[in-house]
C-alpha cells in the first residue's frame, strides 16, 4: 500500500528543514489570530464557510492523488491546518451570538462539546480507517465530513457581523424563509 500521506508529508517537512511541532503550532496560532482579526471585518459566514470548502478540497486532492509528491501532501496538510484553525477560532464566538439568552450557555457548551466529540471520533476512527480502508478513502471520508459541514453552514448559519446581540439571538425564521429573504 506504500506510505500513508502523513508519513510522506512528514518526510517532506524533515527534508525541508522544518521544525515539526513548533512550526505547526505557529501556523495554527497564526490562523487563529488571523481569524480573530478578520472576524469583524469580513464576517462569520465568510470566515467559516469558504474555509470548510478549502478543507474539503485539499483532503480530496490527498484522497484522489495516490502518487502525489511528499511536498504536495505537506502543502495540502498545511493548508488544511490553517483553514481548519480559522474555523475553529469561531467556536467560542459564533454560538454565543446566535443562541437566545435563555439557552446561550447551554447552546455554546453544546457546540463546543459537539466539536470535541467530533475531534475524539476522528482521533480514534482515523487510524482504524487508514488501516482498514486505506489512506485515499479515509481522506475522502474526511473531505465528505468537511463538505457536509460547509453545506449545513451555508444553509443555516446566519451572518451576525454588525448586528446587535438582541437581533442575532432572537428566534429565527425557518431556513427556507431566511434563504428567501436573503438574511441567511
Amino acid at each position: 500500500m506504500g506510505e500513508v500521506p502523513a508519513v510522506r508529508a512528514h518526510t517532506a517537512w524533515s527534508r525541508a528543514g522544518g521544525r515539526g511541532a513548533r512550526s505547526f503550532l505557529g501556523l495554527t496560532t497564526g490562523a487563529g489570530t488571523a481569524s480573530l482579526l478578520l472576524i469583524e471585518r469580513i464576517g462569520r459566514r465568510k470566515l467559516m464557510i469558504p474555509q470548510q470548502w478549502v478543507c474539503a478540497a485539499v483532503l480530496v486532492v490527498i484522497g484522489l492523488w495516490a502518487s502525489e509528491p511528499p511536498a504536495v501532501v505537506l502543502a495540502c496538510f498545511l493548508v488544511f491546518a490553517f483553514a481548519n484553525a480559522m474555523c475553529t477560532a469561531l467556536t467560542g464566538v459564533y454560538p454565543g451570538e446566535i443562541f437566545p439568552t435563555e439557552i446561550r450557555g447551554i447552546g455554546t457548551g453544546f457546540a463546543t462539546a459537539f466539536s470535541r466529540v467530533g475531534a475524539a471520533l476522528g482521533t480514534f476512527l482515523l487510524p482504524w480507517s487508514m488501516q482498514h480502508l486505506g489512506a485515499g478513502p479515509s481522506m475522502l471520508i474526511a473531505a465528505g465530513v468537511c463538505g457536509v459541514g460547509a453545506l449545513v453552514s451555508q444553509a443555516l448559519a446566519p451572518e451576525t457581523m454588525g448586528r446587535p446581540l438582541s437581533e442575532t439571538s432572537a428566534p429565527r425564521r425557518s431556513a427556507r424563509e431566511a434563504w428567501r429573504a436573503g438574511t441567511h
